[in-house]
């Protein structure tokens, strides 16, 4: 769908408008407390700037913006699986969500809050990949928090399972001087060290190439970034699973859609379903995934 036919249909004064955006379309939200960008291409979200901060999120400088290939940063939907295929190493990893057309259902606004609903169900394409019908749903709400949910229903008469994540890139001055709050204790599988571990700091910091998925935990997330004089709070739903991810200086060279040096400016927290977190969801049953994002 075309901007100007989306701005006839759900566009609201001075609070949503839909711009032509590289291969497909923008909306530009303004909150009381916010402004946010969200991509219809995957409904990604792409900016979160509370009034009176910075920008939150992280969005490479070489991200690409085409057809068929995801974008590096915002808060990409990893869905209907985390990674790669369980058993089909050519279909895309973290599956096809985030390389979709997503359609606009529904805007709105309620006591200064910004309201975005976008849709995805199965086509003959989306079950090439994954042979089922499904009703996909993500509810974005621009406020003095970013409030992202992700509704999976199943829509036809097969059970299936899936797993997925909210992939937020949050935006940092140096992500080896941040700390990271609210994992301590949590057993994790390291995809570096391809160990199982268990966090006994307090605080996570980061050094080099870092790619966890915590288990078993349900916790809010603090980021502590000294030099920006600020702090991230991610909350979460629907997830046992965080995932923290940093590529790392030697990982970020090999990478197309990323910087050499931008891998400093870039954490990923993520509210996740993986590895043991599986879903199941039999014929009209549905699963929330969310996150939630906030400046202290």
């Amino acid at each position: 769908m075309q901007a100007e036919s989306l701005n006839q249909q759900h566009a609201i004064t001075n609070r949503i408008i839909f711009r032509q955006y590289h291969h497909s379309v923008v909306a530009e939200i303004t909150s009381d407390y916010a402004t946010a960008r969200v991509f219809l291409y995957g409904a990604q979200v792409l900016s979160f700037i509370p009034n009176g901060h910075n920008e939150l999120l992280f969005v490479s400088q070489n991200s690409f913006y085409q057809a068929g290939k995801a974008i590096r940063g915002g808060i990409p939907v990893c869905w209907p699986w985390f990674g790669g295929h369980p058993s089909e190493k050519d279909k895309p990893s973290h599956g096809f969500a985030r390389l979709s057309q997503w359609t606009v259902l529904h805007s709105q606004t309620e006591n200064g809050n910004v309201r975005l609903l976008l849709g995805l169900s199965d086509t003959k394409e989306t079950r090439g990949f994954w042979p089922f019908s499904f009703e996909a749903t993500m509810t974005i709400t621009v406020g003095k928090t970013l409030q992202v949910a992700l509704m999976t229903r199943n829509a036809g008469t097969q059970a299936f399972s899936l797993t997925g994540a909210l992939h937020t890139y949050f935006r940092v001055s140096d992500s080896e001087q941040i700390s990271i709050e609210g994992l301590n204790n949590t057993r994790y599988m390291d995809d570096v060290t391809r160990r199982e571990s268990i966090q006994k700091d307090g605080l996570l910091r980061l050094k080099g190439e870092v790619d966890r998925c915590y288990l078993e935990t349900t916790r809010t997330c603090i980021i502590d970034d000294p030099e920006y004089k600020r702090k991230i709070k991610v909350e979460k739903a629907g997830s046992t699973t965080t995932v923290v991810w940093n590529p790392g200086a030697e990982l970020a060279t090999k990478m197309q859609d990323l910087g050499d040096w931008e891998y400093a400016s870039m954490v990923c927290v993520e509210a996740a379903n993986a590895m043991d977190d599986l879903i199941y969801l039999n014929p009209g049953q549905s699963h929330e995934l969310s996150t939630r994002i906030s400046v202290l």
